[in-house]
């Protein structure tokens, strides 16, 4: 016959589940964030050898710091929404060829491609919308100039313009969604290799 046990035994029962699982959770997130920190000091230049960096770690959680690694450095791959992000975006990329060896350069590669097809379709786009809104922008300055002078109308920059900043929010929000959707996949293809 089977033995029934008391509300207070099985309430200890479920505790003692629960404390295994919390202290499980906890040691998890100890050794991600673990990872996070090294890259973080990887990404600010203070250490050189990320992978050297991780020697140190028990074997059984080193996937977990690992992961956390990982993610750090996926959150540094981004559109590049001017030059200055480069430098930290390229880091990235070398932190992932440091942890996972030449097996990401394929898709490194195609990631660095697609940053740059990225800026070179948001600087066309730009420049379509400058050069569309400068002829637009031609018959105001003509009026402007008969009004209130030549000096003024050619302070007029087509680039101030409400029209132009609507015009271009617009048109770089798709852009950005069509390759945010690209680069999503590649990061994904990374975390994997």
């Amino acid at each position: 016959m089977a033995e029934i046990k008391s509300s207070i035994e099985i309430a200890m029962e479920k505790a003692d589940r629960l404390g295994r699982a919390a202290k499980e959770e906890f040691d998890a997130e100890k050794w991600l964030d673990h990872g996070r920190r090294i890259v973080a000091r990887y990404l600010r230049g203070e250490i050189e050898d990320l992978k050297a960096d991780f020697s140190d770690i028990p074997g059984n959680e080193l996937p977990t710091v690992l992961k956390g690694a990982a993610e750090t450095l996926l959150r540094n791959i981004v559109l590049p929404r001017d030059k200055d992000q480069w430098p930290g975006i390229k880091k990235a990329l070398s932190g992932f060829v440091d942890l996972k060896g030449s097996t990401a350069n394929q898709i490194i590669s195609r990631i660095e491609e697609l940053l740059k097809n990225y800026e070179q379709t948001r600087d066309q786009h730009y420049e379509q919308l400058k050069m569309q809104m400068e002829n637009q922008l031609g018959g105001i300055r003509q009026a402007v100039s008969q009004q209130y002078g030549a000096a003024i109308a050619a302070e007029i920059n087509v680039n101030s313009l409400p029209e132009f900043q609507k015009e271009w929010s617009r048109i770089s929000s798709e852009i950005n969604d069509h390759f945010e959707q690209k680069l999503i996949l590649l990061k994904a293809h990374l975390e994997q290799t």
